[in-house]
């Protein structure tokens, strides 16, 4: 028997537990939300305990941790007892660096967005839109429950982020940072906090900037929340301009509309610059997350390497004047002004109508 007509045996189990990986998602999203984490933490608590205390039938609930352990999230005593395992710390509400909130966001729209996968696939339009009915941010406006658990989530996703450009730039000549698109302003209030003598505004949806505003800030008055249709205009004035995982949820014509309104608020302050950060597709590992931003943003929304991002910023009338890959992952982009491209409309000569979405902006 030659090499060639052995053939591997087929590991049907590992084929079942990717097509069990929804069934996954939603049992985690569902222990986040019933506190189980929290509840369990680091000692072996009684199954009927656990259930007692979230108001669960306990051979189901029983069924759900078991079924989390074989993903080594809980481990069984053998004696009808479980605990989180360490390395799922993050999914406790008081973990520092906790996703909890982003487990839930996953595995909801997130994940049955992926019901429109094929969408996608066969005309790069977004799987979202064809499940939900409509694209990300009127979504959100329309389900206020799921937009507070998005804004939970991208603040648990922005602190490291924070924490990375507070260490790697140094914001000691500047006064006003505009931060475009900035969600709740978990990013602005860390960097505000970090550098007193900052002042902060914040951009983005008025649904956004209302819940943000009513929410207590550790930089108080220093940080401001401003209505905004950011694809018409980029009203505030600054030393610099933030853009923080928003290009990404664009088509290209619309990313492109973006930076030219923020060149063209570039150039009503001197020295004035632009910080874009970005992950950018880096190899096989990427692959997931690029697949979830085709199926989930904008319909066209591709992943970027870096010369794409490049040449975006060219067209636009931006110059990178630094590049540094951070901490967090992000690639830190470092623009100025340049001339505009010849031929290129400017941003105050198109109509209202044509900014994206009904006035929808980007987070």
């Amino acid at each position: 028997m030659t090499s060639e007509s052995v053939t591997e045996e087929p590991d049907v189990r590992a084929v079942l537990r990717l097509a069990y990986g929804g069934q996954f998602a939603k049992a985690l999203a569902e222990a986040v939300r019933l506190g189980l984490p929290d509840l369990a933490g680091d000692d072996f608590v009684p199954v009927a305990d656990l259930a007692a205390a979230t108001g669960t039938r306990r051979e189901v609930l029983d069924a759900l941790l078991r079924t989390l352990a074989l993903a080594g999230t809980f481990a069984p005593d053998g004696a009808g007892g479980y605990r989180l395992s360490a390395p799922f710390a993050p999914l406790r509400a008081d973990h520092p660096r906790s996703v909890r909130n982003m487990c839930v966001l996953m595995a909801g729209p997130y994940t049955d967005a992926f019901n429109g996968l094929g969408r996608t696939l066969t005309g790069g339009e977004s799987g979202f839109r064809g499940v939900h009915g409509a694209d990300l941010y009127p979504y959100l406006t329309e389900h206020p429950e799921t937009a507070a658990v998005f804004d939970a989530a991208m603040a648990e996703l922005c602190r490291p982020t924070a924490h990375a450009l507070a260490g790697a730039y140094d914001f000691g000549e500047v006064r006003r940072v505009v931060d475009v698109g900035g969600g709740d302003g978990t990013l602005l209030d860390a960097l505000l906090t970090h550098a007193p003598w900052l002042e902060g505004v914040c951009l983005d949806r008025p649904p956004v900037c209302a819940r943000a505003a009513a929410r207590p800030h550790a930089a108080g008055a220093r940080l401001t929340f401003r209505p905004a249709d950011v694809f018409a205009e980029v009203p505030a004035d600054g030393d610099r301009f933030l853009l923080k995982n928003v290009l990404h949820d664009w088509s290209p014509d619309l990313q492109l509309r973006l930076l030219e309104n923020v060149r063209a608020a570039l150039a009503r302050t001197e020295g004035a610059r632009l910080l874009v950060l970005e992950p950018l597709f880096e190899g096989e590992e990427g692959a997931a997350h690029a697949l979830a931003q085709m199926v989930i943003c904008h319909d066209g929304s591709r992943p970027f390497t870096a010369a794409a991002l490049r040449a975006l910023f060219d067209r636009a009338g931006l110059a990178p004047l630094r590049t540094e890959r951070l901490a967090c992952g992000h690639h830190l982009f470092e623009c100025v002004a340049t001339s505009r491209p010849q031929g290129r409309p400017g941003p105050r000569e198109r109509s209202a109508g044509q900014s994206a979405q009904a006035g929808q902006t980007p987070r």
